[in-house]
């Protein structure tokens, strides 16, 4: 540590003297620590919580308790100020085209864009086109970047399951990219459609929902055997494929080195035929090589947001997480996690473990709520490794058979006992 009084002569001819870092001016060491995370997030940078941890071990838990929150704190703030700005953005763009699109309607605002509907001059077919509307942020230069970085990282990835980009341009000031129109609903849509009403939802009923016009159905789709053009409530193998679409989507983006980072109800969209299309790659990441990437602050939802993010590490494990939790929504139709206060929410994806998901719907098959709370564990590595592996289960669940989550069955146990097991198997 420099000795204030080191300085005093060059003080005293009027020579500036470089600050130390760390020197503390009397403080506590854990309000330095604290002090210096926060600046490194707010300047962009992406602290490591473990670093800090590990050159001040005699503070170490209380580092990895305090930084997340002040991460999250953080991420508030961003959060706050796209908020200010989405109420300060008009409600009508003056803007009829943009490119060789004409802007038929807005159909969504989300915190990285503005959707609108559009389409070529002549052509019957619309398009999607996601702009970004903040022109005169302080920080747009790197929102710009933030979206251009999400229109190349969608665009290089071919599945069925993910929203395919097709082109990316600017106009006006306004940056914005063009990718295929969904006609269907959110999951989110899904969840609180069946909160109103134990009624099916038919594809007729998504179509309207979405506005779209053409039906079409799927039997390899999410819509029961019973009739393909409904979707029960308590329809348990259509749900299980809704999470074997996406985890595949995921296990696609994960191989050409993308994360989602912001998997939940609100980004995966239900078309009439029972596909899933995976949207909004809005907090994606590349990491680097096949190392955890480290963040400035976590992008994403936090209620959806694997534990292990707040503090700072982030992998494909993130993904699986969330996708169980989004699942865990569908079926139980309430959130893993509620608290309304921020700081309490936080808490509950740190420190608690969801409510088991048969206590909240009794109905959830055993092998599906198993596989759940598999892909909700709060140690990455008590979850599945994959979100291939995730699909592999969902898939054995489909099928009828026992998921590896579940463990094996009585009969495989007796099995086991009479081979040489001193005890007999638990019931």
């Amino acid at each position: 540590m420099t000795d204030p009084n080191d300085h005093a002569e060059a003080r005293l001819f009027g020579f500036p003297t470089p600050a130390d870092p760390n020197y503390s001016g009397g403080r506590e060491d854990l309000d330095v620590i604290v002090s210096r995370f926060a600046d490194e997030v707010r300047r962009g940078k992406r602290p490591s919580i473990e670093r800090y941890a590990h050159e001040n071990p005699a503070l170490a838990d209380q580092i990895r308790e305090l930084l997340p929150l002040i991460t999250s704190l953080e991420q508030w703030k961003v959060e706050r100020e796209v908020d200010c700005s989405k109420k300060n953005l008009p409600e009508e763009f003056t803007f009829q085209r943009l490119g060789q699109y004409k802007v038929i309607r807005e159909i969504g605002r989300g915190g990285m864009g503005v959707v609108f509907e559009a389409a070529e001059e002549r052509s019957p077919h619309s398009v999607a086109v996601k702009v970004l509307p903040w022109r005169f942020l302080s920080d747009t230069p790197r929102r710009k970047e933030r979206f251009q970085n999400e229109a190349m990282m969608i665009a290089r990835l071919r599945h069925r399951n993910i929203v395919p980009v097709y082109s990316f341009g600017e106009q006006d000031g306004y940056c914005y990219y063009v990718m295929q129109m969904v006609k269907g609903v959110s999951l989110h849509w899904v969840v609180q459609r069946f909160r109103e009403s134990a009624e099916p939802i038919t594809a007729d009923e998504v179509l309207r929902a979405g506005r779209g016009e053409r039906v079409a159905t799927d039997d390899e789709g999410v819509f029961s055997r019973r009739s393909s053009r409904e979707l029960g409530r308590d329809a348990w193998t259509s749900f299980a494929r809704i999470g074997v679409q996406v985890a595949l989507a995921l296990e696609h983006a994960h191989q050409n080195k993308v994360l989602h980072n912001d998997v939940k109800p609100a980004n995966l969209m239900l078309d009439a035929s029972g596909r899933i299309v995976v949207t909004d790659f809005g907090a994606g990441r590349r990491p680097e090589g096949d190392r955890p990437e480290r963040e400035d602050y976590p992008p994403g939802t936090l209620r959806y947001m694997a534990p292990e993010r707040l503090s700072g590490q982030c992998d494909a494990r993130g993904d699986v997480y969330s996708l169980a939790a989004t699942l865990y929504e569908l079926v139980a139709r309430a959130p893993a996690f509620d608290a309304a206060d921020r700081t309490q929410l936080v808490e509950q994806v740190v420190k608690c473990h969801p409510r088991n998901v048969r206590r909240v719907n009794r109905r959830v098959p055993r092998g599906l709520a198993a596989i759940i709370h598999k892909g909700m564990a709060k140690n990455p590595a008590d979850r599945y490794s994959s979100a291939k592996a995730l699909a592999t289960d969902l898939v054995r669940f489909v099928n009828g058979e026992r998921p590896d989550a579940q463990g094996p069955g009585l009969m495989s146990r007796l099995l086991q006992w009479q081979r040489g097991s001193s005890r007999p198997p638990r019931k």
